[in-house]
């Protein structure tokens, strides 16, 4: 009897098993302040947007504050990060992407892989699924003193003085692509910022 229970369980566990991949949360303190993380792959990404000392919020009121603050490239040289963590590489946001079976650059029909590294909130016209808990919203950038251009764009910069872009495209812009800019000659220019682990 009791070898026929335990053969229904171990049958039942391996029916349940789901061999997507799921991330892992946690929570790093940054500057004082706490920031949820997940782990994707080997890497340990923060899933908030930065919004310690020095950068520009969305606006006066900071109505947007899942935006987090926006960063000049001079101002990341500034942001102090505990140990082991670091402003993500080309390398890092690229095996963040493959992890998901996307490349860089990522083209439109890639879209729907796209979409797991995207807030499900705060999009213009698609409808992020995040499920890779890295929650990317669309914060856009700022330049110069203008207000940010947001809602269909989220990009973040690396500490190698590009951007990782991810943005509405498409005739009607209801798909994702996702590329590389070099923004380093670009001082005008503000964006937000990540972090990773490992």
């Amino acid at each position: 009897m009791r070898s026929t229970i335990f053969s229904i369980i171990i049958i039942f566990l391996m029916a349940c098993k789901d061999d997507s991949p799921v991330p892992s949360s946690d929570s790093i303190i940054i500057e004082g302040t706490e920031y949820q993380t997940t782990k994707i792959g080997t890497l340990t990404w923060t899933t908030v947007n930065y919004a310690g000392p020095g950068g520009v919020n969305y606006d006066a009121s900071n109505s947007k504050p899942e935006y987090g603050k926006y960063y000049s490239m001079a101002e990341l040289g500034e942001i102090t990060l505990p140990e082991g963590w670091r402003i993500p590489t080309d390398a890092d946001y690229t095996a963040l992407a493959e992890f998901y079976g996307v490349t860089i650059p990522g083209s439109i029909s890639q879209s729907d892989a796209i979409k797991s590294l995207t807030s499900t909130t705060r999009w213009k016209h698609v409808q992020g699924l995040n499920t890779s808990g890295f929650n990317a919203y669309p914060g856009g950038y700022i330049f110069g003193t203008s207000d940010p251009m947001d809602g269909d764009i989220a990009e973040f910069w690396t500490n190698q003085g590009h951007t990782l872009s991810i943005q509405e495209a498409g005739a009607n812009q209801n798909s994702l692509r996702i590329a590389f800019y070099d923004s380093s000659n670009s001082p005008d220019f503000r964006f937000n910022v990540r972090f990773v682990k490992g």
